[in-house]
């Protein structure tokens, strides 16, 4: 993709694709080679076991914060979320059901209420996204239930029962997804 391309498409100047550019390529989900434009970046098997770690250690956190503070209208977004998931399920919908997980997750780092949880989560929201579009098919069950216990413990403010549903449920699809990718550098998933 080239700069100049992109804001004649879009209708906008230079500057916020550049600025967007360069965002992107500081987290790592595009390369910018001079002179030949920006590529979406492959995901080696590495990027996704470092996005698991980060996500290890962060999602606990974010399930326990949103069983303390948790409000009636965050219960019913986790709800709405799991609900748009399962119906996906049920069509085969794959891109509905990616729609759906990362609904589900921004609903809860928005539980939990913790502003800085929220904003480290954000970023990574658009690898985890892209990595689900092509991990995530054949495991709808699973992730169903898996965000099911997630509410059913945050419902409760079972604080300590939902950090632990959070990492096992991080600890699953981390296999799920690494299954996915034959080696370091030829990662499947793009």
């Amino acid at each position: 993709m080239h700069e100049r391309h992109l804001s004649e498409e879009l209708g906008v100047s230079r500057v916020p694709v550049r600025e967007a550019i360069l965002t992107l390529a500081a987290q790592g989900l595009i390369t910018v080679k001079p002179r030949s434009g920006a590529f979406v970046r492959k995901l080696t098997r590495r990027d996704v076991a470092e996005l698991f770690d980060v996500r290890e250690a962060l999602e606990p956190a974010i399930a326990a914060a949103a069983a303390r503070a948790r409000t009636e209208d965050d219960l019913a977004q986790l709800r709405a979320a799991i609900n748009n998931a399962s119906e996906a399920a049920a069509c085969f919908d794959a891109p509905t059901g990616s729609r759906s997980n990362a609904e589900f997750h921004a609903a809860l780092a928005r539980a939990s209420h913790h502003r800085r949880l929220q904003v480290i989560m954000e970023p990574l929201s658009l690898t985890i996204r892209r990595l689900f579009r092509t991990t995530i098919v054949g495991h709808d069950a699973d992730l169903l239930r898996d965000h099911a216990e997630q509410l059913a413990a945050i419902e409760e403010q079972d604080v300590e029962w939902a950090g632990i549903l959070a990492r096992r449920h991080v600890i699953r699809t981390r296999e799920r997804s690494l299954a996915m990718f034959t080696d370091e550098d030829g990662a499947d998933a793009e």
